[in-house]
C-alpha cells in the first residue's frame, strides 16, 4: 500500500502540533507525516520528540545571497497577477506608506515563491496541512506547481483577529481551494463562514485540539497528594489566609493585565490585602509590556507575583490547583486549553463573556461570568462568597472536562478527517 505524505505547514508551534500527530500520526499508518519549520516551544528535547512523530523534519529559509536565485524568483513572481494584487491591495490599505513597505512585501514574495519550490522539488507531499491561516503562512500556497490535497486549521485569533486586509484576501482565495477546513468550536466555524461565505460550510469540520495527557496525570498525582504544598507557598512567598488570583495564561497584551489591574486600584485597601495576584508571563511577552505591568502594580496594596520562566507541567499544574481563582478575559479566544486545565482542578473560573465559549457551556462546564471590566469591581469586593458558593457545588467541572477532552476522544475525531481524505 502506497503511503500518503502529508506536510504539517504554517505556524511551527509545537506544544499543539507534537500533542496533535503524536497522538494521531501512530494509528494511521496510511500516511507519512512530515513537518517543516517547527519552532521551539519550551521542550529541550524537541528535536527528538519530532524525531519520534515525524518521519522527516524539513528546515527551509531562503537566503538572500544568491543574486541568480534572486533575479530567477524577481521574473517567476512579477509574471503572476498573485503578486500585483497583493501590492495593489497593500496600495489601497496603507496608501503612500507601501512606498516603504513594497520592499518588504516583495521580499516575502520572493521567500514563499522559492518555499513552494521548496516543497515541489525536496518533498514527497501529497497532503499540506496548514496550521493558523494568515498571510505569513498561506502566502506560498499561490507559487506551488504541484497539485496537493489541502486541509487548513484555524486556531482562533487567526480568524478572530484579522488586522490585515492582506490576510482577509489570502484566506479568501485559499479557503476556495482547500479540501477540508477545521474549526475547535461552533463560533469560530460561523466566523469563518460569514467573513468568506457559506458555501464553505460542507468544507468545515468542528474538531477541538488535543490537549496534552501529562498535565491531566500530573494534576491528578498532586490532588491526592497534597504534601508539596508548604514548599510551593514558600516559593511563591505566599501570606496564609490570602486569596490566590491567577490572572491569565500568557503575557500578550490581549490578555488585558493593564484593564485588570486598572479594576484592582479602584478597591478598597482593605480588600486589596487579601489577595495575592499572580500573573503568568511566560510566553508572548516584550520587556517594555512586563515592565509596564510591574509599573502598574506599583501603588496597589495586594502582593503581586510575576512569572516570567517557561513552566514545566509540574509547575503549571500546581499553580493551578493552589490558585482559588483563575481569571480568563483575553479580547479575543479559540477553546483556551489553559481554562480547560484550570476547569479540571474544580477551582473557580472568572470568564469574560464575550468569549466564544458554547462549546462549554453546551457541555455544563461550571464557571462564573462577567460582561465588562467594570463589572469585576464588585466581584472581586464579594470575591469569598463567590468561592464559598461556588465550592457547594463544585466536582463536576473535573469529570465534564475529562469526559469530553479525553485525548482518545479528540484523536477519533481527526481520524475521521483523514480518513476522509484517504476515501
Amino acid at each position: 500500500m502506497k503511503r500518503k505524505n502529508v506536510l504539517v505547514s504554517g505556524i511551527g508551534q509545537t506544544n499543539y502540533l507534537f500533542q496533535l500527530y503524536g497522538n494521531i500520526a501512530p494509528r494511521l499508518e496510511q500516511f507519512c507525516f512530515n513537518s517543516i519549520n517547527l519552532k521551539k516551544f519550551g521542550d529541550s528535547d524537541i528535536e527528538n520528540r519530532a524525531k519520534q512523530i515525524f518521519e522527516e523534519n524539513y528546515r527551509y529559509k531562503f537566503k538572500f545571497h544568491d543574486i541568480f536565485q534572486i533575479l530567477e524568483s524577481c521574473f517567476a513572481i512579477i509574471s503572476t497577477k498573485y503578486f500585483w494584487k497583493d501590492h495593489r491591495i497593500s496600495i489601497a490599505e496603507i496608501g503612500w506608506k507601501h512606498l516603504k513597505y513594497a520592499y518588504y512585501l516583495s521580499k516575502k514574495h520572493i521567500s514563499a515563491y522559492h518555499y513552494a519550490k521548496f516543497i515541489d522539488k525536496e518533498t514527497k507531499t501529497d497532503i499540506i496541512h496548514l496550521h493558523y491561516p494568515s498571510h505569513g503562512n498561506n502566502l506560498f500556497l499561490g507559487y506551488l506547481n504541484r497539485n496537493y490535497i489541502l486541509i487548513q486549521t484555524f486556531w482562533g485569533s487567526d480568524i478572530y483577529r484579522i488586522k490585515s486586509w492582506l490576510t482577509h484576501e489570502i484566506q479568501k482565495e485559499t479557503l476556495k481551494k482547500t479540501d477540508i477546513i477545521t474549526t475547535a468550536t461552533p463560533e469560530m466555524k460561523f466566523a469563518v463562514e460569514i467573513r468568506y461565505g457559506f458555501e464553505l460550510s460542507e468544507k468545515i469540520r468542528k474538531v477541538k485540539f488535543i490537549h496534552d495527557n501529562r498535565y491531566y496525570e500530573v494534576a491528578d498525582k498532586l490532588l491526592r497528594e497534597k504534601n508539596w504544598i508548604p514548599e510551593f507557598e514558600k516559593s511563591l512567598n505566599i501570606k496564609e489566609g490570602n486569596i490566590i488570583i491567577l490572572y491569565g495564561h500568557n503575557g500578550h497584551e490581549q490578555n488585558n493585565h493593564i484593564k485588570f489591574i486598572h479594576q484592582l486600584k479602584s478597591l478598597p485597601a482593605n480588600i486589596l490585602l487579601n489577595f495575592h495576584v499572580i500573573f503568568p508571563l511566560s510566553y508572548g511577552p516584550s520587556n517594555t509590556y512586563i515592565n509596564k505591568i510591574k509599573e502598574s502594580t506599583v501603588d496597589i496594596a495586594c502582593k503581586f507575583t510575576f512569572l516570567t520562566d517557561f513552566m514545566e507541567w509540574d509547575y503549571l499544574a500546581k499553580l493551578k490547583i493552589y490558585s482559588d481563582v483563575y481569571i480568563h478575559a483575553p479580547t479575543t479566544d479559540g477553546l483556551s486549553a489553559f481554562l480547560t486545565e484550570f476547569l479540571y482542578t474544580n477551582n473557580l473560573a472568572i470568564v469574560g463573556n464575550w468569549l466564544p465559549y458554547k462549546a462549554f457551556t453546551d457541555i455544563n462546564l461550571s464557571y462564573l461570568e462577567f460582561e465588562r471590566f467594570d463589572d469585576l469591581k464588585e466581584i472581586l469586593i464579594d470575591l469569598p462568597n463567590h468561592i464559598s458558593n461556588f465550592k457547594n457545588h463544585k466536582g463536576i467541572n473535573r469529570s465534564i472536562v475529562s469526559e469530553n477532552f479525553s485525548v482518545k476522544k479528540i484523536s477519533d475525531d481527526w481520524l475521521n478527517i483523514y480518513n476522509e481524505l484517504e476515501n
